[in-house]
């Protein structure tokens, strides 16, 4: 079997992780737990076949752990499509995946043989005055960027937001290095709109906060590679 994701409210594989995935956006990922390395082998199928249609859930974790007992979720996630897959002889395998569209699970089927979700996909209105909303969203990212390249020492990226506004708006979150909870409040806004005033709001109290005493203690270090 080969998993389709082209029609809502149906079970689709589902992977519960500690992180927010945002349409537009990366993330590498280990695959070495059985029931996940069941999953990958019905999404990718044979090794010699296609990734043009390899997708899965990501959903994050709201109590539990990537490892070992069910684990459970929040209700909005993002579909994630597999772009580059290296199996490993002893059955691992490293994938990297890239942020589709969202989603929101209407019903968790048991855990059998893995995670599976059925999902109802979101719209994505542009919302009330986007081009003012990604204007602010754009000066408050670039001292926050300004910022966090002083901080680590890395040069920043000089990459702009794109011009359109929900394809900013999800940029815009992907590149804030915050609680996962106020990541997922940003992948959970109805509109680019509301998305991009939040970012801009939490840009500017993160660079506040990092210019002043630097990285808290426990707080995201600039790194979401995950291991699953």
């Amino acid at each position: 079997m080969r998993w389709s994701l082209q029609c809502a409210r149906v079970p689709i594989p589902l992977f519960p992780l500690h992180l927010v995935l945002f349409p537009g956006a990366h993330v590498p990922l280990h695959v070495f737990e059985p029931r996940y390395r069941q999953m990958m082998a019905d999404v990718l199928g044979p090794e010699d076949a296609a990734l043009s249609d390899a997708s899965f859930g990501v959903a994050c974790i709201r109590e539990g752990y990537e490892v070992g007992a069910p684990a459970s979720t929040h209700d909005v996630g993002c579909v994630g499509a597999v772009e580059w897959v290296r199996r490993h002889p002893d059955g691992t395998m490293d994938l990297l995946v890239r942020g589709t569209k969202r989603f929101r699970i209407t019903a968790r089927p048991p855990d059998d043989p893995y995670p599976r979700a059925e999902v109802a996909f979101l719209e994505e209105p542009a919302g009330p005055r986007p081009q003012e909303a990604l204007r602010l969203a754009r000066s408050a990212l670039d001292r926050y960027l300004s910022v966090v390249a002083r901080l680590t020492g890395v040069a920043r990226s000089e990459d702009a937001l794109p011009d359109d506004p929900t394809l900013a708006s999800y940029a815009a979150a992907a590149v804030l290095q915050v609680e996962a909870t106020r990541l997922q409040q940003l992948l959970e806004t109805t509109s680019a709109s509301e998305r991009l005033a939040l970012a801009a709001k939490l840009a500017r109290s993160e660079a506040a906060l990092l210019d002043t005493v630097g990285p808290p203690v426990g707080r995201p270090q600039f790194d979401r590679s995950t291991l699953n």
